[in-house]
């Protein structure tokens, strides 16, 4: 009974503030918000000269916001290994059932021609998306996810051995980690060159290099968001 009396009490104490908070927050959409006042106006003024990115969106999440943009490609890498732990544990622990004889249905021969025909041109959609996320809409969340579907899709209609090729299991875990690695390569180089985590140069001279440290941060992105989905669903059962 003590127990639960300390639990609701803490739970006042920590929900008070915060209601407190919410009720000096402006009603919702008001245009006296600071997003509408003065914070969405700086960003297209000076977006593109301070955080190195003609896309405006690409500027504010890795820029401006770059330490939230970690923070959700950590949390992305975490919840999958915990996706995995989950997937492994209960697949060792599962009861071995006997192998069905009924033979395996094949593939249509018409949706391997269409997919072994897009797949090229889907791939370079996808580096496409990765490559020029800082200066048109797309990036590294947008081009790993199709690139993660072209993959399942490969996978689908090739032999075992074809997609282990594709996608070998040895390198998987360095580059489920691509995301937080590269994020932790760019930040490093910002804090030694420039003085801060994260920082990118705002001297013209030094332009060339903003779009570098943004496309490798891309490119870890993506890389590890496809990454993630192909390891998800081959724990899940690729060959069932």
């Amino acid at each position: 009974m003590m127990r639960r009396a300390l639990v609701a009490a803490l739970l006042v104490i920590a929900a008070v503030p915060l209601m407190l908070a919410m009720a000096e927050l402006p009603p919702h959409g008001s245009p006296e918000t600071p997003a509408y006042t003065h914070v969405s106006s700086y960003y297209l003024e000076h977006g593109e000269e301070e955080a190195g990115a003609e896309n405006i969106v690409t500027g504010v999440i890795l820029n401006y916001r770059g330490f939230d943009t970690q923070g959700e490609v950590t949390v992305i890498f975490t919840s999958m290994a915990a996706v995995l732990a989950v997937v492994l544990l209960d697949e060792k622990n599962r009861p071995k059932q006997p192998v069905e004889t009924a033979e395996k249905i094949p593939v249509s021969i018409v949706v391997k021609f269409i997919v072994r025909v897009l797949a090229p041109f889907i791939a370079l959609f996808a580096v496409y998306v990765v490559l020029n996320g800082h200066v048109t809409p797309g990036g590294g969340f947008q081009g790993g996810t199709i690139a993660g579907a072209l993959i399942i899709a490969l996978m689908l209609v090739m032999s075992e051995s074809g997609a282990e090729t594709l996608l070998p299991r040895k390198p998987e875990h360095i580059l489920q980690a691509a995301a937080p690695i590269a994020f932790c390569i760019v930040g490093l180089i910002g804090l030694v060159l420039f003085g801060d985590y994260l920082a990118y140069p705002r001297d013209e001279a030094l332009r060339w290099l903003g779009v570098v440290l943004l496309t490798v941060t891309e490119i870890g992105i993506g890389v590890g968001g496809a990454s993630v989905i192909v390891r998800i669903f081959r724990a899940m059962g690729a060959d069932r």
